[in-house]
Order: C-alpha cells, then structure tokens, then sequence
C-alpha cells in the first residue's frame, strides 16, 4: 500500500508553495501573549517541572509549531512548552517574553488536528490513553476528509498505523477501547488507573459484565490483566443454554417494542385525554378510539405459532454468532 501523505491533502496554496520549493514553514520569534493553546488539543500539559528547569538552563531546544489565528497564533505543537516559558515568564525571565515558532500555512482546521496529533506523536512520549484517542481522531478525520471529497487510498486502521507507527492489531485493540469500553472504565484508563492490556480485555465483554467489573472496583478489587482475562474466560466459558435465554429475552422486548411500542403510547394519550373531558359527546368520540386501539393491539398480537417460530429463528442465530465469536 502507497504510503499515506499529508502534503497531498494540503491546499492549493501550500501546494504551489511546495512545487516552488518554498519552506511550508516560517520561522519567527513570537510574543508569548499572542500564542494561544489550540482547544483541539487533548494532551496532558501538567507535571512540566523538568521541562521548565530545562529550558531555565538551556533555553528552547524545539520550535512551537503555531498556524495564524485572530489576532495571534494558535498553538499545535509545544504546549507544554508553552506553559514551561509562560511560568518562566511570569517569574521574571524576561529572556522568555517570546518563542522561536515554525508557522505553518495549513489553513484547514482538520489539517491543523492532523498536524497537531503527529507533531504530538513525535515530540513527547504518550500515555496509553492519549495514544488510544490518538487513534480514535486520526480515524475520525480521515473520515471527514473522505466525506469533503478527498480520496483516501487503503484501509483507514492501516493508514492509522502508519502515522502512528504500531501495528493495525494495535490500531484495533484500540478501536475496541474507543468503541466498546464503558465511560467508568475508560475514565480509569485515562488517568492511568487501568493498563491498555487489561482495558482491551475488558472491553470485549458485554455491557453488563463490564459495569459488573465496576462495581467490584468500587468495592476495592484491583483491576489488573489478569483479572480481566479471568473475567473473559468466565464470559467464554458460559453455556451456550445460558446465553440463548439471555439473547431470548432480549429479541421479546424487542419485537414487544417494534409491534406494540406506538400503539401503547396511543392508548395511554387517549386515557390521559378521556379523564380530562366533560362533554359526553367528546367522551363518547374517545371511547370509540380506544375501542378501535383496543382492535389494533388485538390484531398485532402474534399467534402462538408464530412466537415458536420466532424463538426457534433467535436460538439458531444466537448459537451461530455466539459459536463463530469465539476463538
């Protein structure tokens, strides 16, 4: 697969500045108070002790990467050292009223959130949790860039994995992360309380069995790897039997639902109605629409063979999605 490239979605302007073979940079030193943290940005900036006292003694060692925003610049790349300079700043290093920024002519927002992830993704090391959204975003924006009508060659988890650089196994451990893992959990993930092992094994399970997980970490159980894959071995581990009556279940309320959900709803505004009114003409006219409710409900209630069939349709589908899931 043809490597995916970021120039090639970059306007026609910074295009034709590349066929002339013009830097897609500018460097300048500006103004700390024009630079302002991107809101797209969703890093962690805290704990910058070491960064600060290493620019005290050594000065800036990168160039922020900014894009020009209002009446200043928005920042990409560097917040952290953003905060580093400001707090130095404000201590009294007149030597750090500016910083040495890289300007970037990307004028579209989703080239500067890409810009802003990969400039990200190779100048701090990233907690798993920010790598995970990382990943997430990166699938996100290829998908609007595709939607505006730009063509997006291969796979997009693949064209993932190489900007992030990790396998597309990864890549999917991690859409499994984004997409399937509940918001207790995965607010234990972000704050680092729960490893991108034991999420991803967690993440597997159903619903039910995931806030299962919760409720025993509120009451003190650790969460780690190995409790979770115990966890997944005990949801592999459950009868087929089990499972039918739960997937049962679920498809009677269901159909419940699909068949006699509006026609309930009907029948209880024509009661809330009929308790209001006086007239008896009007009554009388109520009365009849529940009557005829009544007929409708009757009508699309399923006949006892029809039930058999359609639980006997639900454990054939179940046996076969729960046997073909399983590794």
């Amino acid at each position: 697969m043809a490597k995916f490239s970021l120039t090639d979605l970059m306007s026609e302007q910074s295009k034709g500045a590349a066929e002339t073979k013009q830097s897609p940079f500018k460097i300048e030193h500006i103004q700390l108070e024009k630079l302002y943290p991107s809101k797209m940005n969703k890093y962690i900036v805290e704990d910058i002790r070491e960064l600060k006292s290493s620019i005290e003694l050594t000065g800036l060692q990168q160039n922020l990467l900014v894009r020009p925003k209002g009446d200043g610049y928005e920042v990409l790349s560097g917040h952290r050292r953003l905060k580093a300079m400001v707090e130095l700043y404000d201590e009294g290093n007149e030597q750090f009223k500016t910083a040495p920024c890289k300007i970037t002519r990307a004028a579209d927002d989703i080239q500067a959130e890409l810009q802003l992830i990969l400039a990200n993704s190779t100048s701090r090391e990233l907690t798993d949790y920010e790598k995970t959204y990382q990943a997430k975003r990166l699938y996100e924006l290829l998908k609007e860039l595709q939607d505006r009508g730009h063509e997006i060659k291969g796979r997009k988890r693949e064209i993932v994995a190489q900007l992030m650089g990790v396998s597309t196994s990864q890549v999917a451990r991690m859409e499994s992360i984004n997409n399937k893992l509940v918001p207790e959990l995965k607010e234990e993930f972000k704050e680092g309380n729960v490893n991108i092992t034991t999420a991803y094994e967690i993440s597997r399970l159903p619903e039910e069995q995931q806030q299962e997980v919760v409720a025993e970490q509120e009451e003190g159980q650790p969460l780690t790897p190995t409790t979770a894959k115990e966890k997944r071995a005990e949801h592999d581990a459950k009868p087929i039997a089990d499972i039918i009556v739960e997937k049962s279940n679920q498809g009677a309320e269901k159909m419940f639902e699909e068949r006699f959900g509006s026609l309930v709803k009907q029948f209880a505004s024509v009661l809330e109605a009929l308790n209001d009114v006086g007239d008896p003409e009007k009554r009388t006219k109520y009365s009849k629409k529940m009557s005829d409710l009544v007929a409708k409900i009757e009508a699309a209630l399923p006949k006892p063979e029809e039930m058999a069939d359609k639980e006997f349709e639900e454990r054939q589908v179940t046996i076969f999605d729960e046997l073909t899931a399983r590794k």
